[in-house]
């Protein structure tokens, strides 16, 4: 079954149309597969192999790494012959989306690791499934995300005649059979305040990042009026103030993200005053989960603070991306990689860029891009999409978007799959809490149930202990200290 044939489309090859599966479209749907058995082989003389695919030649190696048309390639490194998936709409696809890359362990091309526990693929795109477990035979089960206008799933396979073939076919000298078991279940998305004592003060413009060497989030600093703060917090189940050895001098509007390639959280900028008093910042530090240290690279970004989340761990690249801010001459619109294995900042100047401002960032997993939204530069509030692929930014043009705004909270969420984007500033009065989903395409609002405050300058990221984004405080009709979660239910 070629997977190339779904929607009665015809590739040319000689394959068969993939199975297909049809139900309403709906928001916040979850395919898993609760069992995938049979045996089958891409060509004759080769011995069947399950659904999780082969390492074997001439199997191995065969994938689609063009799009073919209105569909996505399949780009694999060391394996081939799972069973695949696609979602559609009740039509086909007007341009190919980008093709997702697969790996079983060699990471060389980098992609995604076969093991991997969630998966938001986009219409039209190929995507592994195999056994829809994380092992072979064995393991958690591995959660999709359905696409919210899908209405139909094909499940089949990707073949072609050579290891250089960039057209799917050869289909004629398959053999063998399997059958899966899967489960659409729909789940509402909604905000929820838990009932937590000992939250740390209200306060905006704080340091806030998810550190997964020690399962926590990690709170440094911020502003409440008239102080600005130097504690140290985490969070599990709840809130817990530390006191390390070392810590960075009190500061409001740093930068702070996950360094996934150090295994720490880094820390730069800020200021040591009220809002725009100074004075700026350009110091670097790290969190090695008991205490802070100051790291002394050869070259350092001009000082300046952020107010929201304008960095983040690019995990394509494995270093942590930063842009702009607000300097001591105003907004700054110049991009740097922090190194956190080689304990370097090195500034990029890439072929575009957004205009100067201060902003909020988000790394897309499913794309493995850097996503940039809105945010000012002392002015009125821009509502432009601009994507950072490792080497330049891209403004996209989304055809729905959130209206403008400063300092809105950005994070991706595993569970969902994708970058959702809360909040913000909109103006004298204008305390925003309305709450968008990118898909790396357009931008979409829900309505969960229930909603936070309208806030600004808050700090989220996502939580894998409570499988949803946390929120807390920021600016509102009066300073924030509400912790809140976006999960689905």
């Amino acid at each position: 079954m070629d997977i190339y044939r779904a929607g009665a489309y015809n590739d040319g090859s000689d394959g068969v149309a993939p199975a297909v599966y049809s139900f309403p479209a709906h928001p916040f749907q979850t395919l898993t597969f609760s069992g995938v058995n049979g045996m089958w082989t891409c060509s004759t003389g080769i011995a069947e192999f399950g659904a999780d695919g082969t390492t074997t030649l001439p199997c191995a190696g065969r994938d689609i790494a063009n799009p073919t048309g209105p569909f996505s390639g399949y780009n694999l490194t060391d394996f081939a012959g799972a069973m695949v998936g696609m979602f559609l709409e009740d039509t086909l696809p007007t341009s190919a989306p980008p093709s997702l890359r697969f790996y079983v362990s060699n990471n060389s091309d980098g992609g995604i690791q076969t093991d991997f526990k969630g998966l938001s693929p986009v219409i039209g795109q190929v995507f592994f499934i195999g056994d829809g477990l994380t092992g072979t035979g064995s393991g958690s089960v591995q959660t999709f995300a359905v696409p919210a206008t899908a209405t139909h799933l094909y499940l089949g396979f990707v073949d072609s005649c050579t290891l250089t073939s960039t057209a799917p076919s050869c289909y004629s000298d398959n053999a063998g059979s399997m059958s899966a078991i899967f489960q659409l279940e729909q789940h509402p998305l909604d905000w929820v305040e838990p009932s937590i004592s000992g939250a740390p003060p209200g306060r905006c413009c704080a340091g806030f990042a998810y550190d997964y060497a020690t399962h926590s989030v990690l709170l440094f600093g911020g502003f409440t009026n008239p102080t600005v703060l130097g504690d140290t917090w985490t969070f599990q189940t709840g809130w817990t103030q530390l006191s390390p050895a070392t810590s960075p001098p009190p500061r409001q509007g740093q930068g702070m993200a996950w360094d996934g390639a150090a295994g720490n959280i880094v820390l730069f900028g800020g200021n040591e005053g009220y809002i725009s008093d100074g004075p700026y910042l350009n110091d670097t530090w790290t969190w090695d989960g008991t205490t802070w240290t100051q790291q002394f690279p050869p070259v350092s970004p001009p000082a300046r603070r952020f107010d929201n989340a304008s960095m983040t761990y690019d995990a394509a690249t494995r270093t942590v991306l930063m842009f702009g801010g607000v300097g001591t001459s105003g907004g700054l619109g110049d991009t740097w990689i922090w190194d956190g294995v080689a304990k370097t900042w090195t500034q990029q100047f890439p072929a575009a860029s957004p205009s100067p401002r201060r902003t909020a960032l988000a790394y897309d997993d499913v794309t493995r891009t850097v996503v940039l939204f809105g945010g000012d530069n002392g002015g009125p509030a821009f509502t432009d999409t601009w994507i950072w692929n490792g080497t330049t930014w891209t403004q996209h043009f989304p055809t729905s978007f959130p209206s403008a705004r400063s300092t809105p909270e950005m994070a991706y969420d595993d569970e969902l799959g994708a970058v959702v984007l809360f909040g913000g500033y909109g103006g004298p009065g204008d305390n925003l809490n309305d709450t968008w989903i990118w898909n790396g395409e357009n931008w979409t609002e829900i309505h969960p149930a229930n909603a936070p405050p309208g806030s600004w300058e808050a700090g989220m990221t996502y939580d894998p202990l409570i499988k949803g984004l946390l929120l807390f405080s920021g600016f509102g009709t009066t300073t924030l200290d509400d912790t809140w979660a976006l999960v689905l239910k």
